[in-house]
């Protein structure tokens, strides 16, 4: 019977794990995901494992020699509880590959950042940090206006879209 399985790769060599895998002749799943990040202090876009250093691995239980994984290039071993690999549950993969965008090949989490006018949100950076205010709109790429109630009357605010957070 066939199962999901997580391998414990080395660190920084995903691919190169996944790529010596898949030219053992084993199939193997190493979910990626899109997000924003700060870089140099500007907001980059980039693509990078969804669990760094773990990959699934589709294995056969009865059929199949497991014995070449542990000494892949890049793979440190399958992940076990006491002595025996246990096997990811079925509805783990599926759950992840449903969430993968068709066109990046990936999850992407640049899209949840989307607010919605009047959404309450807090301000989690700068001078008015732990203060909610509601979400009015996108102006530029990294920057998101506000509405602010300061001492009863409601103020514009424009701040970077990483300053708020979902309350």
């Amino acid at each position: 019977m066939r199962h999901w399985y997580a391998v414990q790769c080395k660190a920084n060599e995903d691919a190169r794990a996944e790529q010596n895998l898949q030219n053992q002749g084993f199939s193997v799943f190493r979910p990626m995901v899109r997000q924003r990040r700060r870089r140099g202090g500007r907001m980059t876009t980039v693509t990078e494992s969804l669990f760094p250093r773990y990959l699934f691995v589709d294995l056969d239980d009865v059929n199949e020699n497991w014995a070449p994984i542990r000494s892949t290039r890049g793979v440190l071993g399958l992940v076990r509880f006491g002595t025996y690999p246990v096997p990811v549950p079925l509805s783990v993969v599926e759950t992840i590959q449903a969430q993968i965008d068709p066109e990046s090949g990936c999850v992407d989490l640049t899209t949840n950042t989307d607010y919605t006018p009047n959404q309450r949100v807090r301000i989690t950076q700068g001078p008015f940090a732990g203060h909610e205010a509601l979400f009015q709109a996108r102006s530029g790429e990294e920057r998101v206006v506000v509405l602010l109630d300061i001492m009863h009357q409601s103020q514009r605010i424009t701040l970077s879209e990483h300053a708020i957070d979902r309350t």
